[in-house]
């Protein structure tokens, strides 16, 4: 599963200590023996692993300012002065490392050459931990690990609603002209994984952020819609070739094959199912947009809606685009 899309909302939302509960939280899962502390008179110390004599000091501004920059290098010294004062006679320091939620910026070059040379001058290993290294040490988790975090963090902490937190998702990941694409392969039977992950990716999403009651009934049914189309994909008989999942064709190769009825009447039934699964894909998408224009942004998607394009003459070639 991919939860890149409220990973950026946890590391852009969260600040100070409650974005400090979450690298609690993810270091408990992720390394062996790490021992959050308590923040009032830490010493300099946001959380170690003493078998290991490792360290960590955690700087999370609201916003990556050259201000804040000059804060995080003011706050790395002063803090690691109280480390070695408070905490180094109990447990020796021997590795140091400074996180800092740079929002993917990426670590100022300052605030690595300073934690580098604190790592020559007392002979430790340091060393600069970033977003994205802890967007790494996430994903390293196993899935029920990341799902506990995603839905604990996920939205609590935003200032948007769930549904806005929602439609940015649908609007940038599922915009009208990448459905179009998706529905363009539909008649084909056949579709690029590219484009399963991606649904599977928004049906995680939404499932981690927590909607009101009232909101509820609708993003459950688009999940449901969005499950049983992926689904279909990954069904008894298919396979994947070039990328796609499609109908797996390998049984014809014995001929005559003694369940070959068997097969094709399973095969039109695949078909019927996905063009079914498609067209409730589609209005439930379209039901969201609804949901959504009332709600938080009358102008969603340009106004537009999500349709469904079928062949309905092979001879004149004629189509007909339809909104379910």
């Amino acid at each position: 599963m991919n939860y890149d899309t409220e990973l950026e909302l946890i590391f852009h939302k969260l600040d100070g200590l409650f974005f400090q509960d979450f690298f609690n939280d993810l270091m408990v899962y992720d390394t062996q023996g790490f021992c959050p502390v308590r923040q009032k008179l830490d010493g300099g110390n946001d959380g170690f692993v003493p078998t290991t004599g490792t360290y960590y000091q955690v700087y999370a501004p609201e916003s990556v300012t050259s201000a804040t920059i000059n804060t995080a290098l003011s706050k790395l010294i002063d803090d690691f002065e109280k480390l070695v004062d408070k905490w180094h006679y109990l447990i020796k320091i021997q590795e140091y490392i400074f996180v800092i939620n740079d929002k993917f910026k990426g670590a100022d070059k300052k605030i690595i050459e300073r934690v580098h040379k604190l790592g020559i001058d007392h002979n430790i290993n340091a060393k600069v931990l970033t977003a994205l290294n802890l967007k790494n040490t996430f994903y390293n988790l196993s899935f029920d690990k990341q799902e506990r975090l995603i839905a604990k963090y996920s939205i609590s902490k935003a200032n948007r609603s769930a549904i806005r937190v929602a439609a940015d998702l649908i609007s940038s990941k599922l915009p009208i002209d990448l459905w179009k694409s998706i529905d363009e392969e539909i008649p084909f039977f056949a579709l690029d994984e590219t484009y399963l992950n991606l649904l599977s990716e928004i049906r995680s999403t939404l499932f981690s952020i927590k909607f009101s009651s009232a909101d509820s009934n609708i993003i459950d049914n688009l999940i449901k819609c969005i499950i049983s189309f992926v689904n279909l994909f990954y069904a008894d008989n298919t396979t994947e070739k070039n990328g796609e999942r499609a109908w797996d064709n390998s049984w014809k190769k014995i001929f005559p094959h003694p369940k070959a009825k068997e097969f094709d009447a399973a095969l039109i039934k695949w078909h019927k199912d996905i063009f079914l699964a498609s067209e409730e894909l589609c209005a439930a998408l379209n039901a969201f947009a609804r949901l959504v224009r009332q709600h938080e942004l009358p102008d969603f998607l340009d106004h537009r809606n999500y349709t469904i394009t079928r062949l309905i003459d092979s001879i004149k070639n004629e189509f007909i685009e339809y909104q379910p």
